[in-house]
This record gives structure tokens, C-alpha cells and sequence, in this order.
């Protein structure tokens, strides 16, 4: 975690299908860089995808979001939900659920 890190976002996106998850990878991997240059502008330090792996029988991502500060996150919120709407008719083909926890960095033991 970058030491610039204030808030983090943590997102837990669960899936009605392996084939569904493999579909909304397949498509970050494709958009995610383009969004993510956008969102590092504007204070998102890193953004991580990462599968869920000790869920036997479900299929879900965990979304990792590391921002400067309450400003980036506002910023960065801005222009996700513009993205989710540019997007809106690939995200009506999906099912899924999202959770979202917003934190604040307290310790940080990591490099």
C-alpha cells in the first residue's frame, strides 16, 4: 500500500455463474487500464482484482481501491458511475451483487 493512501474501498462482487465472472474479467481486462489511467489522475493509487478463493461454490472478485484522500475518492466516484453508465448496457447482461466496505488506513505494516 502506497504510504499516500488514505481511504481504502474494498468491494465484494459475487456472480450467479463461473461463465458470468469470466465475462466481467474478460471485460476489465479489456476496459480496466483505459478506467484505471483515468481514475490514477484524479488520486486512485491502485486498484486491484482480485478471485475469492476460499468460497467453495461461489464465484466472486474482491475489488481493492487505494485512494489519496476523501477528494480522490469523491473524484474517482464521479467518474466510475459516469463509466457504469457509459457501460450500461454490458453491465444489464451480467448478474451480480456488490458490497462495498469504505475504510480509513490506521496501520500499515506492509512496503
Amino acid at each position: 500500500m502506497s504510504a499516500e493512501t488514505k481511504l481504502i474501498s474494498h468491494t465484494f462482487v459475487d456472480f450467479s455463474s463461473e461463465a458470468e465472472m469470466e465475462i466481467y474479467l474478460a471485460f476489465f481486462e479489456e476496459k480496466g487500464p483505459a478506467l484505471f489511467e483515468k481514475l490514477n489522475k484524479c488520486g486512485l493509487n491502485r486498484w486491484r482484482v482480485s478471485r475469492v478463493w476460499n468460497k467453495e461454490g461461489k464465484f466472486s472478485v474482491s475489488l481493492l481501491y487505494e485512494y489519496q484522500d476523501e477528494k480522490a475518492f469523491k473524484q474517482c466516484r464521479e467518474l466510475n458511475d459516469k463509466f457504469v453508465e457509459e457501460n450500461a448496457e454490458f453491465y444489464r447482461k451480467v448478474t451480480l451483487k456488490r458490497n462495498a466496505y469504505r475504510t480509513i488506513n490506521i496501520l500499515d505494516f506492509g512496503g
